[in-house]
């Protein structure tokens, strides 16, 4: 019995012993990366892409988790000597891995040459699980190309679909609710601490920059740097949307009716546009464009509300709006046709996320926030449509139910070193918001690009070489004589 008794031990000790020896599961498991790398990168471990659970709320670390989908590029030189760099896109909803994959296998020596870089795919994005997309608005805006409807009519539509989505995700036992930015900020922090980064810089543009002010709320002690580019207001974010627009509108036609030259090219622009949407919502054209990334010829109907919201996307890039305001006055319609994309669906965009996030964290749009009774209000019908617009945001929050976060908002930090980049012509997301927020700050620089709309980083080499020049040194004046190239003015129709 004795015997028996000292061998039991032996063996519970000697289980014990293989058990800690055994290896813990990585916290990456590695995968193919979807998106093509070159292999020397992959051969010399300079790049590992793969999966990672972290909880679906992390008040509840031992609950339920999710799956993020994370590439990493290791430093190319022989070690780090900088801390790692974090990125994130737009949207909310357009997928890290997409946009950013793809720059650092092909160009990303010059950030590499010193640092690692962390490719995220937030939570509900396209890589990661779930994937909150939404194959029914998809069918919804193939089906509308070429129908002719009110703005009204095709909300009425889009209601419906998202209903389906909505009701799909939580048949599929998916909480909506996990999906905002507070836990999407503190998926990253816990990647990074399991990645074994005790501190980061991060890059944010457009609604991921919505991701960087939230990360300064929550968590100042991980940044080392951080940088915005089309800073988006935290205070008001798309609920400012319309008033932000109309702003920028309104100083387009004051500038061209004060000047000699553009007046003369573009008389009475306002009137003449505002009362063309009007004109072609009662007797609206047919356009024969290509669905855009392919040769397919699809007819469009083109209606005022349609160009409305054609409109209000260009203005993101299009920075001659009375040339092209003008074209369309006189029955040109060959900018539409060159450029459909609005019409059409983005099919990778994780809409679910997109509704989720803004309405966990903004309120409902207050009247005076809409300008439905404005002279700009043919105009802002035309914007019941746009997915992240108030009036579109307002409706689906009636049966897209997640919980409010939008009061656990506290004061940004202060003291992390920031580098703001904005356009002068941003609709989205002014400049004057940028420079206010740099001003608050002990270590800040904005520059404001004029002639520039959203997204400086995509004109050129002058974003992007003060960026590296920023997260090299977070401290030191950076030289933005190259911003001094941008210039504004308007082209005269030939």
């Amino acid at each position: 019995m004795k015997e028996l008794k000292l061998l039991s031990i032996a063996f519970v000790i000697c289980i014990a012993m293989a058990c800690s020896s055994k290896e813990s599961a990585p916290f990456l498991v590695e995968e193919t990366c979807p998106i093509e790398v070159p292999e020397d990168l992959i051969a010399s471990g300079k790049f590992k892409y793969g999966y990672v659970k972290v909880p679906e709320f992390h008040n509840k670390p031992n609950g339920r988790q999710l799956e993020l989908a994370v590439a990493v590029f290791k430093c190319l030189g022989d070690s780090a000597t900088h801390p790692p760099f974090v990125l994130n896109t737009g949207g909310p909803g357009l997928s890290n891995i997409d946009n950013f994959v793809p720059l650092f296998a092909d160009a990303g020596q010059l950030f590499l040459n010193n640092r690692d870089v962390v490719i995220i795919e937030l939570r509900g994005l396209k890589y990661s699980k779930p994937y909150l997309n939404t194959p029914e608005i998809v069918n919804l805006q193939n089906y509308l190309v070429d129908k002719h409807l009110t703005a009204d009519e095709t909300l009425t539509l889009y209601c419906d679909s998202i209903k389906s989505a909505y009701l799909r995700f939580n048949k599929q036992g998916i909480n909506l609710s996990a999906f905002n930015y507070k836990e999407t900020v503190s998926d990253i922090v816990y990647v990074m601490n399991h990645l074994d980064y005790d501190t980061f810089s991060l890059f944010g543009s457009s609604a991921g920059t919505i991701v960087a002010q939230q990360l300064m709320m929550d968590y100042p002690e991980k940044l080392e740097a951080v940088m915005l580019n089309a800073v988006v207001d935290m205070n008001f974010a798309l609920n400012g949307m319309y008033a932000n627009t109309i702003n920028m509108l309104e100083k387009i036609f004051d500038e061209v009716e004060n000047n000699e030259q553009y007046a003369s090219a573009y008389p009475n622009l306002k009137q003449r546009f505002l009362a063309t949407l009007e004109k072609l919502n009662t007797g609206p054209v047919t356009i024969l464009t290509k669905r855009p990334g392919t040769e397919e010829e699809c007819r469009v109907v083109i209606n005022g509300d349609r160009v409305s919201l054609w409109l209000f996307m260009e203005m993101y890039w299009n920075t001659q709006l009375p040339l092209s305001m003008h074209k369309i006055i006189e029955g040109d319609y060959s900018e539409l046709i060159n450029n459909p994309r609005a019409f059409f669906p983005i099919e990778d965009f994780s809409n679910g996320l997109s509704f989720s996030s803004i309405i966990a964290g903004w309120p409902k749009a207050d009247d005076s926030q809409l300008f439905l009774d404005s002279e700009y209000s043919g105009f802002i019908n035309g914007l019941k449509t746009l997915m992240f617009g108030p009036l579109f945001m307002d409706e689906i929050r009636k049966f897209w139910h997640v919980n409010d976060i939008s009061e656990q908002y506290q004061t940004m930090a202060t003291n992390v070193p920031t580098l703001i980049l904005n356009g002068k012509c941003d609709h989205v997301c002014p400049y004057g918001y940028a420079e206010k927020l740099a001003s608050q700050f002990e270590h800040a620089q904005c520059f404001v690009f004029d002639g520039i709309a959203h997204s400086p980083v995509d004109y050129g080499d002058c974003g992007i070489m003060l960026i590296k020049q920023f997260i090299d040194n977070p401290y030191s004046e950076l030289n933005g004589a190259c911003v001094q190239a941008f210039k504004a003015g308007y082209q005269l129709p030939e």
